[in-house]
């Protein structure tokens, strides 16, 4: 019961001075979204061209470590950089609120020197505690404040995915998450008692500990029940909103009706993006009770805030309705490629066997993506995984068998069985159906040094004449395999992209999780194409649709292309929306951050 009179204060608190608040979050907002993160962008990718680093990834940091100690130490200031950015973000945001919370009267100016004043408790010796600290909240960072700073720091999905497979590695994974959690509200006093209180960092983190001992569950009960309440707010909004159209679409009110709709849902979803981001950090603030006894925000004051929020809460939604307009009568300019991974669809088959493509390219895919490995006789098999336990049951690696022995073994998976497939019986059959080919080339450290020119001198021509593409996680294999064959497209696979890439390969497969709409667009302004890999959820493949990838990579073919029908063949306006509510996240931020 305490929690929810708790969540009520919260509520009353920020309906009292909203305009404040608003106003603070979204100048906090647009400069960290507008400048700030622009310019550490361009000052990344500017270190790596001078560097003539191409990219940088987790497979290539050792290297760029010893081989460009210059480039290093620039790539390390700007991390200190961030950090230092990110903790004035949290002193500039919490300053304020506890400044209208308490109806002290500073201005803007005052929090910004107040905020970087408190940058002295952040010392060098205390960065490593902090970098833990950040790493332990920055899921719930993330939601309270949408920091542009914060949105690629996470684990990659597809990493996620795969522990989630193996059952002791599940285990430490929830136990990781749930370490994490209890962390962060033993933690939860820290900023607060830092940038409020003036204390040191580790002061602050051991007076948290000692403040919330008695607390963990109440404090876990207070922040259950407030996401759950803007994520049902959230929801109630925009289905209702859906539902009015679907109503509507058919009358002679329609379009307008439609453009309304859309501009309404932006409009409140941006709204009820901000108000959760202030009720959060009001807890933050005020974990016990938000309610002060402080002297009142004189009424001008309050009056001035609340019509320059009005004002520009105004002309964002004209530039709504205007796309509102514009999104209501258009369709996709482009379309993404159809890629089906491992050659199947939503289980249809064993990956990467002859009867799964030939079920999967019955369906009509753009390409079918599959996967090579060397054999010790030097041949290709069809195959993924780089060990035949988990689909045979053999605790073999392809490198040990010969294309022979390998093309013996049974592969089950999904309540299906087949053989494995050579290279040459894989292609031939994928040339009969007229089905062209992403080809991943696996590359590990038992492969021969002449497995790239075998590849080429076999291959190369007959996937250039079938119109098919090669893709690797091995990045100078791509760029021998470009040189060599410039009319053979590659693409270069980046499981964590937080960079655009400087290469001259025709494009990337990035995981989606990291992958933005300014990587995208950065990329197509050189003419490279970009592939998401692997998108199996429906809201992020409409996610991926709106962020104009070139080619979507799929475990479920037939709801990628469902997906893609709805925006191309004349969708209801109601659809429409629909769609447009699916690129949004609970709290009506881009799933995919800008």
């Amino acid at each position: 019961m305490q929690s929810f009179r708790y969540t009520f204060q919260l509520l009353r608190e920020f309906g009292a001075r909203w305009g404040s608040y608003l106003l603070l979050m979204g100048l906090v907002s647009l400069i960290t979204s507008g400048l700030v993160v622009p310019l550490l962008r361009w000052t990344t990718a500017a270190i790596l061209k001078l560097a003539a680093i191409p990219y940088l990834g987790v497979d290539n940091l050792l290297a760029v470590i010893t081989h460009h100690p210059f480039a290093s130490l620039g790539l390390v200031a700007l991390l200190v950089v961030v950090l230092l950015l990110v903790y004035l973000q949290f002193a500039m945001l919490l300053g304020g609120i506890d400044n209208i919370r308490r109806r002290t009267g500073l201005g803007v100016r005052a929090i910004v020197v107040e905020g970087v004043r408190d940058l002295r408790h952040l010392p060098p010796a205390s960065f490593g505690f902090f970098t833990i600290y950040l790493l332990l909240i920055v899921p719930f960072a993330g939601v309270v404040i949408h920091s542009a700073l914060l949105a690629k720091v996470m684990i990659p999905t597809f990493i996620v995915e795969w522990m989630a497979t193996k059952p002791w590695l599940a285990v430490l994974l929830v136990a990781f998450y749930v370490t994490a959690a209890y962390l962060g509200i033993r933690w939860i006093h820290v900023l607060p008692n830092t940038i409020l209180r003036d204390q040191p960092l580790r002061t602050a983190a051991k007076q948290s500990w000692r403040e919330t001992r008695a607390h963990v569950w109440q404090y876990g009960w207070r922040l259950t029940i407030l996401t759950v309440l803007m994520a049902a707010l959230s929801y109630g909004w925009t289905t209702g909103l859906i539902a009015v159209q679907a109503a509507l679409d058919h009358s002679a009110l329609a379009f307008p009706v439609a453009v309304l709709t859309l501009t309404l849902l932006l409009a409140g979803q941006e709204l009820l993006a901000g108000a959760s981001s202030v009720l959060y950090l009001l807890f933050l603030v005020a974990p016990e009770s938000p309610v002060t006894t402080g002297a009142a925000t004189p009424p001008a004051h309050h009056r001035l805030r609340r019509v320059v929020v009005l004002l520009s809460g105004g002309f964002v939604v004209v530039v709504i309705a205007a796309f509102g307009a514009f999104y209501m009568r258009g369709a996709l300019t482009t379309t993404p490629l159809t890629i089906s991974h491992r050659g199947v669809d939503n289980g249809n088959g064993v990956q990467n066997t002859l009867p799964a493509l030939r079920k999967t390219a019955a369906e009509h895919p753009d390409y079918i993506e599959m996967d090579l490995h060397e054999t010790k006789d030097g041949q290709f098999i069809v195959l993924h995984d780089e060990n035949l336990r988990a689909l045979a049951g053999i605790d073999r690696t392809p490198h040990t068998l010969t294309l022979a022995q390998l093309q013996q073994i049974t592969v089950r998976e999904n309540g299906h069985q087949a053989k494995l497939a050579s290279f040459d019986d894989y292609l031939t059959t994928a040339e009969a159906l007229h089905q062209k080919l992403v080809v991943e080339l696996k590359t590990t450290a038992n492969d021969s040094p002449e497995l790239l020119d075998h590849f080429i001198k076999r291959y190369a021509r007959r996937l250039i004449a079938d119109g098919d593409c090669v893709h690797s996680l091995d990045y100078q294999a791509m760029t021998q395999l470009h040189r060599q064959e410039p009319k053979l497209y590659t693409s270069f696979i980046m499981p964590y992209s937080l960079v655009a890439p400087q290469t001259p390969l025709n494009g990337y497969t990035i995981e989606d999780s990291t992958l933005d709409p300014s990587l995208v667009d950065t990329l197509h302004h050189r003419r490279q194409k970009v592939w998401a890999w692997t998108v199996n959820d429906r809201d992020q493949m409409i996610n991926m649709v709106f962020a104009e990838v070139d080619g979507i990579i799929t475990d479920n073919l037939t709801t990628l292309q469902s997906v893609i029908a709805e925006q191309t063949n004349h969708p209801t306006y109601a659809q429409r929306l629909r769609m447009f509510a699916g690129t949004l996240d609970g709290f009506g931020q881009p799933v995919v951050s800008n």
